[in-house]
């Protein structure tokens, strides 16, 4: 009975270890069956297909366009002139600086209760920023005190020739009258050596004032430091304290409302020399390109590019273009107008270096077409890919690319080839 009892437990246990291990076959034979069907790519077979040509098809119905605020427009036709080109840079207009320049020599000094101009800072016309205490060495000193005593002796001088000469016209003017006692040729000529006396005077007077009035302002009185013109504090040359001789620089201001722009023509391309304006198109700014107005050519030719180099005057209202800015000109060429469309800038994607449109192919269907952005416009980009009157996707555009490139995800790595 004991041997039975031995015999049916241990089949009992038996029994349950095959079960256990059944159990665990089947739910790890499920787990791989799980893993095999997750690396399988995840798609949405209802918003993604491919066409005959095997193009992918975005497909959304009307109401999810609206859901998703997919909005498209046509795109318009336009002509163009044939256009070269060119590249180069922002420059500054000289005629649109203004360099302060040290009267005297002598010490800048700064205004009281003022700071001293700082790079960057904006001044109006008429400023002044400071002011010179002027210095003068011994040597100037005496030499001016020497042509001031110089000055007043011929001013002595010729105020005493001048009573003489004074004199001799009165004679000789009541002589004449006097029933011509003497000519009027004597009386002529005793007038003219009364003017020359005159003007020797007058001479040395001016002299003695512009004599003490120098020796004057060496002697403490400050010249003040104005700009005439106003604008932008570019660059500060002298800082307070700083001892200038006539005619140093002290600081550059510059308006920046209006700039040159120096473009080089590739070399190869035919541009006509008297071409009068051009589209500006700076770094950065390619959503609004601005108007260039020929100045002239350059006066020099850049030794690297070898290329016609032109100048043209940029406005700059907004004040946000700055010299050095890299640009792009398009001039016009000769040769037979483009005829293409202008493609919205907010339709263009960009993907591996390239530049997309999703193309609506039917009411509730997009199709990616790669396009080639040729000029731009204020509206957008002038292109040749496409026809007048196609639908482009101009408001979620990159809602599609997503929506497109979700249906390629694969999970696992096993589905790696």
């Amino acid at each position: 009975m004991k041997r039975f009892l031995k015999f049916a437990l241990f089949a009992a246990v038996a029994a349950a270890v095959a079960g256990a291990l059944l159990w665990s076959f089947l739910a790890h034979r499920a787990e791989l069956a799980a893993e095999v069907g997750s690396d399988q790519p995840i798609g949405s077979a209802s918003h993604v297909s491919h066409g005959a040509t095997g193009e992918t098809i975005v497909k959304f119905t009307a109401e999810k366009q609206q859901l998703l605020d997919i909005r498209t427009e046509p795109i318009a036709a336009v002509t163009k002139p044939h256009e070269t080109v060119a590249y180069g840079r922002l420059e500054e207009d000289p005629s649109r600086s203004f360099v302060l320049r040290a009267p005297v020599s002598g010490a800048v000094r700064e205004r009281p209760a003022e700071r001293w101009p700082e790079v960057g800072q904006t001044l109006p016309d008429g400023t002044v920023v400071g002011a010179i205490e002027p210095r003068l060495a011994p040597a100037d000193r005496i030499t001016l005190g020497d042509r001031l005593s110089s000055a007043r002796a011929d001013a002595e001088s010729g105020r005493a020739t001048l009573a003489a000469a004074q004199a001799a016209l009165d004679r000789a003017t009541a002589l004449n009258a006097d029933d011509k006692n003497v000519s009027d040729r004597a009386v002529q000529e005793a007038q003219a050596r009364v003017a020359s006396e005159q003007a020797r005077v007058t001479a040395a007077n001016r002299s003695i004032g512009l004599i003490e009035s120098s020796l004057g302002s060496m002697s403490g009185a400050a010249a003040p430091l104005e700009l005439d013109r106003g604008g932008q504090v570019v660059e500060v040359l002298v800082n307070p304290g700083e001892s200038v001789e006539p005619g140093q620089p002290i600081m550059r201001v510059a308006r920046f409302d209006r700039l040159l722009a120096r473009v080089d023509v590739p070399a190869g391309d035919v541009v006509d020399g008297d071409v009068a304006a051009a589209s500006i198109v700076p770094v950065g700014y390619e959503n609004r390109p601005v108007h260039g107005e020929r100045v002239s050519l350059a006066p020099a030719v850049d030794p690297k590019t070898q290329g016609q180099p032109f100048l043209f005057r940029v406005s700059n209202p907004s004040l946000a273009l700055r010299p050095g800015l890299s640009v792009t000109a398009y001039l016009e060429a000769p040769g037979p107008p483009r005829k293409g469309v202008v493609i919205p800038r907010a339709a263009v994607v960009r993907q591996s270096g390239k530049t997309w449109v999703y193309l609506q192919t039917a009411v509730d269907q997009f199709v990616r077409r790669e396009v080639r952005l040729e000029d731009p416009t204020a509206e957008g980009w002038f292109s040749r890919s496409l026809s007048p009157g196609d639908r482009v996707a101009t408001t979620g555009a990159q809602t599609l690319l997503s929506e497109e490139f979700k249906s390629q995800i694969q999970v696992g790595e096993e589905s790696q080839p």
